[in-house]
């Protein structure tokens, strides 16, 4: 009776038990990112991403992220990922492009003109962004964004062409952007993403490119004076996983993972348009002064930056590939003319 007793308490603990007990195997990944913990992106990871992978995976995948480049810039993510010593990383627009050459494309300056643009792109071309992805040995996760990266400065409002060639512009985004600056008539310094938060403090540099949640996440707010808020670029950002980490899942930690992919990624977007917004606002309430642009200056610094979308094209990224996102954008733009054509 006594056995009897025992064996029945233990059919009723098991059955009690949630079902996440019985998930598959424990897997656990190392995640490399320059994001802060506890700011913007981060809060995404952990409010968005985590909560699918348990719900995906029954709490059998977990991830331990080092936050805030403590196991180096994206670069030292992408080495690490390829040794195995990461098996994911959420990369910067600097880090995406060096996964995947191609997606400079997307970082052409004046190539969108809002986030109703870029999510067009984002539905229609992310399977070719994929296959570019998957042949550097990547799994794309998703593709989230940096922002449409303001124009910061410490001494000068920037403005006009002519303020371009006065300021010291950090650069780290690689080769476009350093071109781009050339064009503009700034002579841009390289700095790791690491430093530069102390090349700006020591008066290395003195302007920068950048997404509002860095520079609240690294309180860089209190030492520039000048944002502007110009939409000149569009930087995003992405979760990638090494395709050797990917293979090794379980079919059905892939196939969850997988099936909601779209799910998540909308939902990380949403909250980092929100949060950027939220930050930019209070670094003005703050007392960072907002300049602005007016059209015919920026229709100059366009005219001279616009100059290397030609340029670089099969250096940076294919020209077909330039030519698909134009055709692409053209269509959408003259569909969203002709429904508020349609609607007056």
């Amino acid at each position: 009776m006594k056995r009897f007793l025992f064996l029945a308490v233990c059919l009723v603990l098991i059955f009690a038990l949630p079902a996440t007990t019985f998930a598959g195997p424990k897997v656990r990944w190392k995640v490399g990112t320059l994001a802060p913990k506890g700011v913007g992106y981060a809060k995404q990871v952990e409010d968005v991403l985590t909560p699918l992978l348990n719900e995906t995976t029954g709490g059998g995948l977990e991830l331990k992220v080092y936050w805030g480049g403590v196991m180096g810039d994206d670069e030292d993510h992408i080495k690490k990922m390829r040794i195995g010593q990461l098996q994911a990383a959420g990369l910067a627009a600097q880090g995406t492009v060096l996964a995947c050459p191609e997606m400079a494309v997307l970082e052409l300056p004046f190539l969108f003109n809002d986030y109703g643009e870029v999510d067009h792109i984002r539905d229609t071309m992310l399977s070719d962004f994929e296959k570019y992805m998957e042949v550097q040995g990547f799994k794309f996760v998703a593709w989230i964004d940096q922002d449409f990266d303001q124009i910061y400065s410490t001494k000068y409002p920037i403005s006009k062409l002519s303020d371009f060639a006065r300021a010291r512009f950090v650069t780290w985004f690689g080769p476009l952007e350093q071109v781009m600056l050339q064009r503009l008539g700034a002579a841009p310094i390289p700095v790791n993403v690491p430093e530069i938060a102390a090349s700006v403090r020591q008066g290395i540099v003195d302007a920068q490119f950048s997404p509002a949640i860095w520079m609240v996440g690294t309180q860089m707010y209190s030492v520039v004076r000048f944002v502007n808020p110009i939409r000149m670029r569009y930087s995003p950002a992405t979760i990638i996983v090494s395709v050797e980490a990917w293979d090794a899942l379980p079919e059905d930690y892939k196939e969850g993972i997988w099936s909601n992919r779209i799910r998540t990624q909308r939902l990380f977007v949403a909250d980092t348009r929100r949060d950027n917004e939220k930050c930019l606002e209070a670094m003005i309430s703050y007392g960072v002064k907002e300049v602005r642009t007016s059209p015919e200056d920026e229709a100059e610094i366009r005219a001279r930056a616009i100059t290397i979308w030609d340029d670089m094209a099969d250096e940076l990224y294919p020209r077909v590939l330039l030519d698909k996102v134009m055709a692409q954008l053209a269509q959408y733009r003259k569909t969203q003319a002709e429904g508020k054509a349609a609607a007056k």
